[in-house]
Formats: structure tokens, C-alpha cells, sequence
């Protein structure tokens, strides 16, 4: 588990723990002998029998499907199928060749697909466990309209390491369930920018949903970097 700051509605706060939930399926699959299936990775094609590679060889489409109705050039009988254990990520240009000096760009995208900005990556540090806690920041809006609004790529549990957190995490959770709204959160100085969970990592907008059952309760922090808009 990993460590969050994290403050109330009364701006008390503490650190406390969270982690993700995994659901996991009572469903086991099982070989005919009874035994446990795994995975392994087959080589489909190489560089070389690929259509970027074959296209530029033989100059046009219409060579090229005279080539491979006559023949197999997209087919590598040596490599094709061999199982690949290992191996490492390589980026390449336009003519296949490796590339050690790649700059990266955020693209940001408009409703409708097309490109809105493209912008220099900028180092972004992790903000959740500072000197600033993560905030209330009083936005709070019903949980059906949360989910009519927004995309959730991530949702982690908050969870007690203490008796005093236990009380600290619990009246937050029962606050949130009597009004059935999910808080906005926000990091930062003034409490009003989206979490960073880890150094160079993707900033997220937080929702903090509550349930609460008897003496239990449940914590559950929603992130979203997708916003549903109408393209109209």
C-alpha cells in the first residue's frame, strides 16, 4: 500500500493509506489434463516482412499483391512463429531504424477528435504526499450526475492504519453517503490542482465517493482525466 495526505472538511489532516481494488473472477480455466494455462509470446512477423517494408520495395500496391498472390513475401518461414522470451521496447523512425534522441509532445484533443495543442512534456512531481495535503475543495456534485459526466480510468480505497484514522476516514465517508455526492479534490498550494500519484505521472481530476454500513465504511477515491462533452 501506498501513502496519501489527505484532509477533511474541517482541513484536519492526515496520512493515511490507499490502494487499488482487484476483482478477482471465481472463474478458473484449466487445461483438458487439469492443469493451469499460461501465456506465451509467438512472433508474428519481422521488420522485414512487414507492409511499410514490402510496400517500399516493391514501389507500389498493385506489384505488391502481384507478389504475394505468386509467392508468400510477407511470410518469414525462419521467424515467424518462434516463441520470444525477453526482449526490450525500441523505438524506430519512419524507415525502421532505431532512435536514441526522441522528443516528446502532449497532445491535447478537442471534442470532435481534431487537435486542439501540442505541447512540450513538461517534469510533473508526485503532490499527494507534500506539504500541502490533498483538500475538499467544496465542489461536490450527486453521484448519478458524477458518472453522467465523467470517465473514472482509476479507483483506489482509502484505508485506516490507525484508530484515529479509522474515525478521521469514517466521518468522512459517512458525510459524503448522507448527501450521496462524490467531493471534488484538489493538490497544491490552493488546494485546486489535479493529483499527480507518482513523479512524471499523468495528472487526474480526484472524486471521493463514502458508503457507510453499521460501523464500517468505504473510501473510495475516482480518477478522471476524460470529461464528457457534447461536440455540438
Amino acid at each position: 500500500m501506498k501513502n496519501i495526505k489527505i484532509s477533511n472538511a474541517q482541513n484536519r489532516d492526515s496520512e493515511v493509506q490507499y490502494a487499488g481494488i482487484v476483482t478477482r473472477s471465481s472463474i478458473k480455466y484449466v487445461l483438458p489434463d487439469g492443469s493451469s494455462p499460461f501465456n506465451l509470446k509467438l512472433l508474428k512477423s519481422s521488420v522485414a516482412s512487414q507492409y511499410e517494408t514490402l510496400l517500399a520495395q516493391k514501389g507500389t500496391d498493385e506489384v505488391l499483391a502481384d507478389e504475394m498472390i505468386n509467392g508468400d513475401p510477407e511470410i518469414d518461414f525462419e521467424l515467424t512463429g518462434m516463441f520470444v522470451k525477453g526482449g526490450q521496447q525500441v523505438l524506430i523512425d519512419q524507415n525502421n531504424r532505431p532512435v536514441n534522441k526522441v522528443t516528446a509532445k502532449e497532445v491535447v484533443y478537442l471534442p470532435d477528435g481534431s487537435i486542439k495543442e501540442e505541447r512540450n512534456i513538461t517534469r510533473k512531481q508526485s503532490n499527494i504526499v507534500s506539504e500541502f495535503p490533498v483538500r475538499w475543495t467544496g465542489k461536490s456534485l450527486p453521484i448519478l450526475e458524477i458518472y453522467s459526466k465523467f470517465i473514472f480510468g482509476k479507483t483506489y480505497q482509502l484505508t485506516h492504519n490507525s484508530g484515529l484514522t479509522f474515525d478521521f476516514l469514517f466521518n468522512m465517508a459517512k458525510e459524503l453517503s448522507e448527501k450521496k455526492s462524490m467531493m471534488l479534490l484538489g493538490a497544491g498550494v490552493k488546494g485546486n490542482e489535479p493529483l499527480i500519484f507518482m513523479d512524471n505521472g499523468k495528472p487526474y481530476r480526484a472524486f471521493l465517493e463514502g458508503r457507510v454500513k453499521g460501523e464500517t465504511y468505504l473510501l473510495l477515491l475516482h480518477l478522471s482525466n476524460l470529461e464528457l462533452k457534447s461536440i455540438l
